[in-house]
């Protein structure tokens, strides 16, 4: 992440170059990445794991939109003083590009959990455009949900289900595992890259309040939340431990986007990142470890 920063303010990145890379994630690398993945993963040996990882995903972020609707409301955060961004980006944790490789190296011999990173990710999505997108702008957009991983997990989980991936010829394979390979790395720079772009002077404008009440929302009432339903409900064990790190993430980036395109604060949106990116590198640890702990796994 830092050094897509450095990259984007020494303009060593173009807008178009970044348009492309994004174009380039979304509708190649992490497709390839999601079909290499789920066929054939243990976690998804019946539907009901999938119905559970996408109902999931919807239910928590929903109930993040309230904890941070709640918390900016009691902090005294007014509409048309980023009351509506606040509430998108603190709402959404880093379901994908930071959680992955941390899945990765935590449960390396396990693929289980990586393998419902973007099932999980598909109830997240439509929470994002539907629910968020109505919370920022007025309006769902539901056409924004077909994109390119979701397209790829619907795929996958057609070839898992019917047993088709068995004849998938190696060769294909090989190539769409190293494709996918490039996913995360180039991810993990755009978030940095994206960030630099909306860095600007404005980004100091009430920065203390916001920062403080997104680490509220976003490491601690949603963290509990979480770790709750982790405890308390009966889900396969894979989701759980997927659901442990989603718990210690921080804010997604993808808010940042919205609130440009859809009339929001982009100020504010990386104000929630930024802080909860740092205040998480310390919790997210002890949060994981912790949990996985007290969840018995």
């Amino acid at each position: 992440m830092g050094i897509g920063f450095l990259f984007h303010r020494r303009h060593w990145v173009s807008e178009e170059v970044e348009v492309g890379m994004m174009k380039l994630g979304l509708t190649l690398l992490f497709p390839c990445y999601i079909v290499s993945i789920i066929p054939g993963n243990p976690a998804l040996a019946t539907v009901s794991s999938a119905a559970w990882a996408i109902g999931m995903g919807f239910v928590i972020i929903l109930c993040g939109f309230g904890l941070a609707w709640m918390v900016a409301t009691l902090g005294r955060i007014k509409k048309g003083e980023g009351l509506r961004t606040f509430t998108i980006a603190s709402g959404i944790q880093n379901y994908g590009f930071v959680a992955l490789p941390i899945i990765i190296e935590i449960f390396p011999d396990n693929p289980g959990p990586k393998g419902l990173v973007f099932v999980h990710g598909v109830g997240v999505e439509i929470a994002m455009w539907t629910i968020g997108l109505a919370i920022l702008r007025g309006r769902a957009d539901f056409r924004s949900i077909i994109n390119g991983p979701f397209i790829a997990v619907v795929t996958g989980l057609f070839l898992n289900y019917t047993g088709l991936y068995k004849f998938i010829p190696e060769i294909v394979t090989t190539v769409l595992e190293m494709l996918g390979a490039c996913a995360i790395p180039m991810a993990i720079f755009m978030i940095g890259a994206t960030i630099g772009r909306y860095f600007e002077r404005d980004i100091l404008i009430d920065a203390f309040r916001v920062s403080l009440l997104s680490v509220l929302v976003r490491l601690c009432l949603s963290t509990i939340l979480i770790l709750c339903m982790v405890k308390f409900l009966p889900l396969p064990d894979d989701l759980k431990r997927l659901l442990v790190v989603q718990a210690a993430m921080p804010a997604a980036i993808f808010p940042i986007v919205l609130a440009r395109l859809y009339g929001g604060q982009p100020q504010v949106a990386i104000q929630v990142v930024v802080a909860t990116s740092v205040v998480g590198m310390i919790t997210a640890p002890l949060v994981i470890a912790w949990g996985l702990g007290w969840v018995n796994l």
